[in-house]
């Protein structure tokens, strides 16, 4: 659908009018009252904007006195509004619906509804002139409260949104509570009674609220009404235990979290710390755990505590010498620290506190030199008595062979004088080391002197190793071979998980959706999910109505309130959609545009926006038509444009998007002169043609051109015909420039006769004697 000029201007002076009235609407629906034969916003215009706030009646408070929670004037300036009686509906006036109030407005303010009044650019403070969103046929302003959640108790962020969509932060007041606050800044002042600090939201975020400055908030009619509570806390020097603190007609009741005392068998969390008869108590005789890690502590009730010896699981032996602890029929063992510095004239051991130390010793060695004998160990090196190693052939040596068949055989070395004995590098045996594997660390290489053949023999035995299985702790090196250890104890005591053990990877924690129990009372079918215990109660306090607030009372379980909220009736083409005694209502009909010219779109309230088809003008979007029209719903046109320009030296065409198009030529033209001839077309102009002659060879007329006719043949003579000879009487002229002497009965081939006295011949006229 097509606007016209006239309807865009009209509605661009409404919008500006609008614009100029005040800040953005506030989706808050007015009671309506019928005037005039029409619908209106029942708004009374007789109200005035106080300049001082009358504390309503109603108001329940459990603080001392001084605290004020709505914005009064104090002191002995402040002037004091008229008196108005309760029930009269007067601006913070508590109400519950628009019709209780004499402006026919009930809106939220710090927790609770109240009377507002109408505005036009100023409000007391603490509340913006706002429009009423949607209203028709007039627009209306109200006051808005800034502080709709103000000090509402309040468990989480969500709880302090009001009707408007603002959310103010639910704010920790020590071991009171939690209470809503309101914004403020340097822009944004306080009501009074409130103070602007920088504090600390129940989720973590420090940010700048107003609070109360008592450190306490009342209880308003709707907190009571719908239950709000908040959480509270007792400590002492066993723990912390969470409870509530509910609004009533006396105010907050006192925290009903219990006082933490020391755990005992009765299956109940006595410390509050989130675990039930932890450490395996027993009823009268304390906690059951024996200090000893390899036993299951388990409490029996009255039958004491039992103390089952584990063969299974890690655990700390307390001994630094020791590594990989592990508990072996009710005891921790670990295995032995590793301490080898590969020197052998040293003894290497544990110093007690997870180091090593290494002591020299005193031990026969081998310090390699065959020239040396008595080798022996000192300051931690091998050293031997050096003998004589001279020799002639090398059976001369065989006096100083260890007959050690692995360090090689000794050979007369006779490369220099004097030749002593070595040893044959290729005698030497080098064995192999261990496979790699598991058992790599539990085995080592060696050669057996007599022989000198190579075996693999067990080597660190007793010391820690990995057999490759990771559902086993403790493993040890026994016989050559990596011992696998106790089982790995796996269980987490999260009953969201399937506790298993791979032996590649370890313990697996599988989680598992079975029914679970998550301690609160509005929650229920709790069940697992991800690994942990998900609360279900949401789910049972939503009665799937936008225009209610599900909240759920300790005592009454799911209650739904009435809200403001902006909603969706389900219709596209209806306007500020709006609750209203928990129905989505709404208060005007906006525009259709399907985007067909050859329809006029309207919104129906039941089924939308609708379309009839119209027979105006259009735009077939085609610029190569005209007489565009709706036919049928569709745009039609009569003819196609003519796009001639009558210029010989354009190609003239039409484009559907561009229009008409002259693509310039050079072809041959007319330049319109017929006096010139060759013309061609250049640049879009015809031009350029050659003068035309006009000599029509003939001596009796005057040749000429008119650009309008052409050439042009004045005849000069009265008469002209053909003489075949010159006639006899014929004068003849002396020969000379411009004149032509003849001859009489000479032939007159191409002589002319025109007054029967001159003759002319070529350019020379001739006299002829008649």
């Amino acid at each position: 659908m097509k606007w016209t000029k006239a309807c865009r201007i009209e509605m661009l002076l409404f919008l500006l009018a609008v614009w100029g009235c005040g800040n953005a609407a506030t989706e808050i629906t007015p009671d309506r009252v019928e005037q005039d034969g029409r619908t209106v916003p029942d708004v009374r215009q007789e109200s005035t904007e106080p300049e001082s706030i009358v504390f309503p009646d109603g108001v329940v408070t459990d603080v001392a006195d001084g605290f004020v929670p709505w914005d009064v004037p104090t002191g002995d300036g402040a002037e004091v509004q008229p008196e108005c009686e309760p029930g009269q509906g007067c601006f913070l006036h508590p109400c519950s619906s628009n019709d209780e109030c004499q402006s026919g407005w009930c809106v939220e303010h710090m927790g609770q509804k109240v009377c507002t009044q109408p505005c036009q650019e100023e409000c007391p403070a603490g509340w913006t002139c706002s429009q009423v969103g949607a209203t028709d046929p007039d627009v209306v302003f109200i006051c808005v409260s800034n502080f709709t959640s103000l000090c509402r108790p309040c468990t989480q962020a969500s709880d302090c949104m009001g009707s408007t969509g603002i959310k103010d932060a639910c704010v920790q007041y020590g071991v009171q509570g939690a209470f809503c606050g309101g914004k403020c800044g340097p822009d944004d002042q306080c009501p009074l009674g409130f103070a602007c600090q920088a504090v600390t939201t129940v989720d973590g975020v420090e940010v700048e609220q107003c609070v109360a400055k008592t450190g306490l908030c009342p209880c308003t009619d709707t907190a009571v009404e719908l239950g709000l509570f908040t959480h509270c806390q007792v400590t002492n020097e066993v723990g912390t235990c969470q409870g509530k603190r509910v609004c009533t007609e006396g105010g907050l009741t006192p925290c009903d979290a219990p006082d933490p005392a020391v755990e005992t068998c009765n299956g109940l969390d006595d410390n509050c710390d989130g675990d039930v008869d932890e450490g395996d108590v027993v009823m009268g005789l304390g906690v059951c755990d024996d200090g000893n890690e390899c036993t299951a502590d388990k409490c029996l009730g009255v039958d004491g505590c039992e103390h089952k010896p584990l063969s299974a699981g890690e655990c700390k032996d307390n001994d630094a010498c020791t590594v990989a602890d592990h508990c072996e029929e009710g005891a921790c063992v670990g295995n032995p620290v590793l301490c080898d510095d590969g020197v052998f004239c040293t003894d290497d051991a544990c110093d007690g506190s997870g180091g090593c130390v290494f002591t020299d010793n005193t031990d026969a060695c081998d310090d390699g030199d065959p020239c040396t004998v008595a080798d022996q160990c000192g300051a931690g090196v091998c050293k031997g008595e050096a003998v004589s190693c001279e020799c002639q052939v090398d059976k001369d040596c065989l006096a100083l062979d260890d007959g050690d068949l692995c360090n090689g055989t000794l050979f007369c070395d006779l490369a220099e004088w004097p030749y002593t004995c070595k040893v044959a590098p290729d005698t030497v045996v080098t064995c192999p080391a261990p496979p790699a594997g598991p058992n790599a660390f539990c085995k080592k290489a060696f050669c057996d002197p007599a022989t000198g053949q190579c075996a693999l023999v067990a080597d660190h035995e007793g010391f820690s190793c990995e057999d490759g299985n990771a559902c086993t702790v403790g493993d040890k090196c026994v016989g050559g071979t990596c011992g696998s250890g106790v089982s790995a104890l796996c269980a987490d005591d999260n009953p969201c998980t399937d506790d298993s053990c791979a032996p590649k990877s370890g313990c697996v924690h599988a989680s598992n959706v079975l029914p679970c129990e998550d301690g609160s009372l509005c929650t229920g079918g709790d069940q697992c999910a991800g690994g942990q215990c998900l609360p279900g109660g949401p789910l049972l306090c939503d009665d799937g109505n936008a225009c209610t607030d599900d909240v759920c009372h300790p005592a009454q379980g799911c209650v739904f309130v009435d809200n403001l909220a902006p909603c969706d009736d389900g219709v596209a083409c209806t306007l500020g959609d709006q609750c209203v005694q928990g129905k989505c209502v709404y208060s005007g009909l906006g525009p259709c545009e399907d985007g067909n010219p050859c329809t006029d779109n309207f919104c129906d309230p039941v089924q939308g926006c609708l379309a009839a088809m119209n027979a105006g003008p259009c735009d077939d979007g085609n610029a190569c038509t005209v007489g565009d029209h709706c036919v049928a719903g569709a745009c039609l046109h009569d003819d196609e444009f003519f796009c001639g320009d009558y210029n010989e030296c354009t190609d003239d065409a039409c484009d559907p998007v561009l229009g008409c198009i002259y693509k310039l030529n050079q072809g041959p033209c007319n330049d319109g002169n017929a006096c010139t001839v060759g013309e061609k077309c250049l640049a879009g102009v015809c031009g350029g043609g050659k003068p035309l002659s006009c000599d029509d060879a003939n001596a009796c007329t005057t040749d000429g051109c008119d650009p309008g006719l052409g050439c042009q043949h004045k005849n000069i003579c009265v008469g002209w015909h053909t003489v075949a000879v010159v006639p006899a009487a014929f004068t003849q002229q002396p020969a000379g420039p411009g004149t032509l002497s003849l001859t009489f009965g000479q032939p007159a081939s191409g002589i002319q006769e025109c007054d029967g006295t001159t003759v002319h011949f070529g350019f020379g006229p001739v006299s002829i004697a008649q």
